[in-house]
């Protein structure tokens, strides 16, 4: 389903609305279905060894066949013990190129999961904020004096985050005297996915230990289709446990969750106050307003990058300057790194820039816009984000465009934050919404756009050319400071490498502005 509308600023014809996306993942296998029903509170029959007696499923964990068991005697439906249950890779501003319209995603080591499920979440945030009232605390509890049979109920479903076509929500992990292996996911009484953390799939590794899923992540799984949540829609919700010997809980107490409905109207900041405006008029970066490097610095690079981001302010960078100013906007431009300069760009093959507010400029809440000509070819990747600079807490990141220019007529926005759930190298999960797609009618490389986002307490609402694409809501929306950043990546992992052809690219940016509400 597509919705085409027509902007309220620049009176074009802006993009449609790309709702329901049909992405293949080239890392997850064929999926199975299963179709076996089984009741709460018993054992498989004629089952195999413990740990391989559960259904075995696609990476997806889809399961669409089987409805929603029925509580009977033996069902053990005791509470989980008290607790909130609620919600969240690394140095990056996109998502990994583990599907065509992905983010990017640079976690990269997996851990195993424990039997011992609450060995994995140890610590709590010493700086919570608001989102962070809604923390994850692990996949499962482990009581070896809790009587055997199946695991307590899960409970405490959350949502955590709602837009047009998914949404996320979290639950109290289930105890049991021996291990939980899998959550069964049920919508409206019927299975439509498992959480489990042994597929080898890192997403599904993610889901599993933050006890969250998310339905229905299209750019992570092929297994969406028949299935779209609709927008404005509302569905119940509950989630069974299922141990080592496949004996599975009661269910949990259903939850009604509602998906976003999408807006027509242009952004109003009818009592907002213009509190950053650059636009790019004079001959050079200014200093005092901009940094030429991200947090980490030029000399790491992240998700298969092949760019040396030029730090011009730094202390000894490379001769030569990715920043060109015209008089009216300026050119991050990206080339490839002549052979005197392969040394001082640690060998990266291309030179690009990045500028960044990171210690001038912060806000929290506002609104962000940019006029910009997208860089068009192939291997080429135009950004333009919100970033938490300290990279701690739910370290979160709002992508307002990400636009790969061998996809002339598509834009992507994302958002992405972690819990506080210390189940790896205690630094908590990431979670990342599914990367939204924008389908435009023209090639956005050919001229200048807009690009925006609207960040509200629990809304973030994204436009192109004034036109409202994409919006969600809910408690993971982050309420921590934020700086502006936008660069040109030159080859990744995601979007593959730059062609002769597309060389030298130019993103070009007229002003870039942020409002607040006063």
């Amino acid at each position: 389903m597509m919705i085409s509308k027509r902007t309220g600023l620049t009176g074009s014809i802006l993009a449609s609305v790309l709702l329901v996306s049909a992405c293949s993942d080239s890392s997850s296998p064929p999926s199975t279905a299963d179709s076996e029903t089984l009741e709460t509170g018993i054992g498989l029959e004629d089952s195999p060894p413990p740990e391989a007696d559960f259904p075995a499923t696609d990476p997806s964990g889809t399961d669409q066949t089987n409805s929603l068991p029925a509580n009977s005697p033996g069902t053990d439906s005791t509470a989980n013990p008290a607790g909130e249950g609620t919600g969240t890779d690394t140095l990056t501003s996109q998502q990994s190129g583990d599907s065509p319209a992905s983010g990017t995603d640079e976690l990269t080591e997996l851990a195993t999961p424990s039997a011992a499920g609450n060995d994995l979440s140890g610590g709590d945030d010493d700086s919570p904020t608001v989102t962070e009232s809604v923390s994850l605390s692990g996949p499962f509890t482990k009581d070896p004096s809790r009587p055997a049979g199946p695991p307590s109920s899960p409970g405490g479903l959350t949502l955590l985050l709602s837009a047009e076509n998914w949404l996320e929500f979290t639950w109290t992990p289930s105890t049991d005297d021996q291990s939980v292996v899998a959550y069964e996911i049920y919508r409206d009484g019927t299975r439509i996915a498992t959480v489990r953390g042994d597929t080898g799939y890192e997403h599904d590794l993610r889901s599993w230990l933050s006890t969250s899923f998310i339905d229905c992540n299209f750019t992570r799984y092929t297994d969406c289709d028949g299935r779209q949540p609709v927008p404005g829609a509302s569905y119940s919700y509950t989630v069974v446990a299922v141990d080592n010997q496949g004996m599975r809980s009661a269910p949990s107490a259903p939850a009604l969750f509602t998906l976003q409905q999408g807006g027509s109207s242009p952004p109003d900041l009818s009592g907002y106050a213009q509190v950053f405006s650059e636009e790019f008029k004079g001959t050079a970066l200014d200093r005092t307003r901009w940094k030429t490097a991200l947090p980490w610095g030029p000399d790491t690079t992240v998700n298969g990058e092949m760019q040396y981001f030029v730090n011009v302010f730094g202390a000894n960078p490379p001769a030569h300057d990715p920043f060109v100013f015209t008089g009216e906007t300026l050119q991050i431009t990206g080339t490839r790194t002549p052979p005197e300069l392969l040394s001082a760009a640690n060998g990266n093959p291309y030179l690009s820039g990045v500028i960044t507010t990171s210690d001038y400029f912060e806000m929290t809440y506002g609104y962000v816009e940019m006029s910009a000509k997208v860089a068009g070819g192939q291997g080429l990747l135009s950004t333009f984000y919100l970033f938490n600079q300290d990279y701690f807490k739910n370290k979160p990141e709002i992508d307002i465009v990400e636009y790969i220019g061998s996809r002339p007529d598509k834009a992507y926005q994302t958002y992405h934050y972690y819990d506080s759930n210390r189940a790896r190298s205690h630094s908590g999960e990431k979670h990342s919404s599914p990367t939204m797609e924008t389908l435009a009618h023209e090639n956005l490389s050919g001229g200048f756009h807009t690009y925006s986002v609207l960040w509200e307490p629990g809304l973030v609402v994204w436009y192109i050319d004034g036109q409202e694409v994409r919006r969600i809501s809910g408690p993971r929306v982050s309420d921590e400071p934020m700086n502006i950043i936008a660069h040109l990546v030159m080859g990744s992992d995601w979007i593959g490498s730059p062609s002769e052809g597309a060389l030298p690219a130019t993103f070009e940016i007229d002003y870039i502005r942020a409002w607040q509400r006063q």
